[in-house]
């Protein structure tokens, strides 16, 4: 369930590389609002740095912020880091930094560690050191969230790498803070799956070690995906688990694909005040903003969580996405 995450270090790489040689030299202003999006220009894989500028420039139509995942196992190159902030700001836009030390296969219970860690466990002390230097690397870059992880969840079904991620986490939010009190730290849990096995217990384990309390969100993954049946206290009711604690959602995304239609999507996207209204989230992030065309088998669904189509045509949902009013 990690759409934006589908470029490798390589990709991204020729991505920023690319876009670097168009960067727009003027500033704009972004959306006055909470939502954000996720990196996802027009025409993935086969994209051209013109489609990664109009990224930007639809991004900032959208909403305050884009946000980057990465895994630690494949890590960009550092001068990436540079020029993804630059075209952000230059296009008035927050920027998030997420590292994901979780895999992505094997139902996310195993980390996801750089080749000289490889087959290591999260109670290493040399996984555990080599952790903690690539977040104070991050944290130095001064985004206006850095995410310490996503999904974290999912390793809870790990007996093994759970506990030990944990204290990691733990280490590593004390050691952003000593040196960087005033960054934003933050990881995620997936919801659909919290609430399916009713974990909620886990968020306790995190407190003292984040800021925000972020969640994921695919609600189409669960129940009949063709219609937009979800409660109106969807998302509010989080306060149950977490009443002041500081809340978001870090991805969110709803299919296009069949049984889905554009129109079941954009009914989704047009009830976002309904499922927010009283969880005050500090900011709501679209999984895509373009459609890709990357996943297949059970997640082929993923290609169509976009609010645009592969080639930059509009679907129903960005409209609605642009007339939303204030998120509460």
């Amino acid at each position: 369930m990690k759409p934006q995450q589908f470029t490798g270090a390589m990709v991204l790489s020729i991505l920023i590389t690319t876009a670097s040689m168009s960067m727009a030299t003027t500033t704009a202003s972004a959306k006055d609002t909470i939502i954000g999006v996720a990196l996802s220009p027009a025409h993935f894989p086969n994209f051209s740095p013109d489609d990664f500028n109009v990224f930007f420039d639809e991004a900032a139509q959208v909403g305050s912020q884009v946000t980057w995942i990465f895994q630690w196992g494949s890590l960009p190159p550092s001068r990436s880091f540079v020029v993804m902030e630059n075209l952000a700001r230059q296009h008035g836009l927050k920027f998030q930094l997420w590292l994901s030390p979780i895999t992505l296969s094997n139902d996310r219970r195993q980390p996801d560690l750089p080749k000289s860690l490889a087959g290591k466990h999260f109670d290493d002390p040399q996984v555990r050191r080599a952790y903690l230097d690539e977040v104070m690397d991050l944290a130095a870059r001064k985004p206006e969230v850095l995410g310490l992880a996503t999904e974290v969840n999912f390793l809870a079904s790990n007996p093994r790498e759970f506990p030990s991620f944990v204290t990691l986490a733990h280490e590593a939010y004390a050691a952003v803070k000593n040196k960087y009190p005033q960054q934003i730290v933050t990881l995620s849990f997936q919801w659909e799956v919290m609430r399916a096995h009713q974990q909620f217990d886990l968020l306790k384990q995190f407190a003292g070690s984040v800021d925000v309390y972020s969640f994921t969100s695919y609600p189409d993954a669960l129940g009949d995906p063709s219609k937009a049946q979800v409660p109106d206290d969807y998302y509010s009711s989080v306060r149950k688990y977490l009443p002041t604690q500081r809340v978001a959602i870090s991805e969110l995304g709803w299919s296009s694909a069949p049984p889905a239609s554009e129109e079941v999507q954009a009914a989704f996207f047009a009830r976002l005040p309904e499922f927010t209204r009283g969880a005050r989230f500090d900011f709501v992030t679209l999984a895509l903003l373009h459609d890709v065309s990357l996943f297949t088998g059970d997640l082929e669904r993923l290609n169509h969580v976009g609010i645009r189509m592969i080639d930059d045509a509009p679907k129903k949902s960005w409209d609605v996405i642009l007339n939303l009013p204030e998120l509460h």
